[in-house]
């Protein structure tokens, strides 16, 4: 059964931030144009599920969004039969979505890689990001930096076995 405790992201990322493990947000300070600073912490990337309940909640209604997206044309793959005689039956694989993203012939606006951005940190944070002069690439490169460091880890990690996890993935 799943941990039902509404702070248990925030629980998972405070434990990640004391033992210094990849999976803690990484703070990204802010400078502002009054010479003011500010801390925002980035989430580790959302496929990881360590975001808050409402940040993760905007994060899969883009992702159940998504699925709209304008694609290249469906893959027919015929019935096969193998050496062995295994017999393989037909399928359709969906075409990929098309990129950059679009929906009903026109771009998708913000672009998808802004709106994952902005569903994960919410809007405020992400006002605070902009005004600083900074943007989506900004914490795109954090999380792309999570992953390869977690591919370090599960390189020298023998408990791994090979295996770095769904971060090392990470796609826009």
């Amino acid at each position: 059964m799943a941990n039902q405790r509404p702070d248990a992201a925030r629980r998972a990322r405070d434990q990640a931030a004391a033992y210094d493990s990849v999976f803690a947000a990484t703070p990204l300070e802010l400078t502002f144009s009054d010479g003011s600073t500010e801390i925002v912490e980035i989430p580790p990337h959302p496929n990881l599920s360590m975001l808050d309940d409402e940040r993760q909640e905007a994060y899969e209604e883009l992702m159940f969004e998504a699925e709209s997206f304008d694609r290249e044309p469906d893959i027919y793959i015929p019935e096969q039969t193998l050496e062995s005689g295994v017999v393989l039956p037909a399928e359709t694989r969906k075409g990929r979505v098309l990129q950059p993203y679009r929906k009903d012939g026109e771009l998708v606006k913000p672009p998808h890689s802004v709106r994952v951005v902005q569903a994960c940190l919410g809007d405020d944070n992400y006002a605070k990001l902009r005004r600083a002069g900074k943007n989506a690439a900004d914490v795109w490169r954090i999380w792309n930096q999570q992953g390869l460091d977690l591919a370090n880890r599960s390189d020298v990690d023998p408990k791994s076995n090979g295996r770095a996890g769904s971060l090392v993935s990470l796609r826009r």
